[in-house]
């Protein structure tokens, strides 16, 4: 599901993410991405996030999502979204995940909007576990 919106992004990550459908989350990411890790650095493209998406998708990873703002200037939007959830820890143990997200959105000449920055902890801490 290719969101129309900015903010049916996070819905459709979310939905992705629960499919377990790696490739569908990929796809939800512009080519030239840029994802800020919780290390602070910034892995920079598709083939770099993948792992990061994949150890989401591994550890069973289940996301809620809220936008909390939404700005949209021409075909660039910021969201600002609230993750909550469940994983599991290296233990196989369930525990409880969450992000306060920064996302950076340009839409597409196909009319959809895809992600061109994240920073899932970019309006402070969360406990979202770092993949990588």
């Amino acid at each position: 599901m290719s969101p129309s919106e900015p903010e049916d992004w996070p819905r459709a990550f979310e939905e992705a993410l629960d499919a377990r459908d790696l490739e569908a989350v990929v796809a939800l990411y512009a080519p030239d991405a840029r994802f800020v890790a919780r290390s602070g650095e910034t892995l920079v493209g598709r083939d770099a996030i993948r792992p990061v998406l994949a150890g989401l998708i591994a550890a069973g990873t289940r996301f809620r999502s809220r936008v909390v703002q939404a700005v949209a200037v021409g075909d660039v939007a910021i969201l600002y979204t609230d993750f909550e959830g469940t994983s599991r820890d290296a233990s196989g143990r369930t525990v409880e995940v969450g992000s306060r997200a920064i996302e950076v959105l340009r839409r597409q000449p196909d009319r959809t909007w895809k992600l061109i920055v994240g920073d899932p902890n970019g309006r402070g801490a969360g406990a979202l576990p770092d993949a990588r």
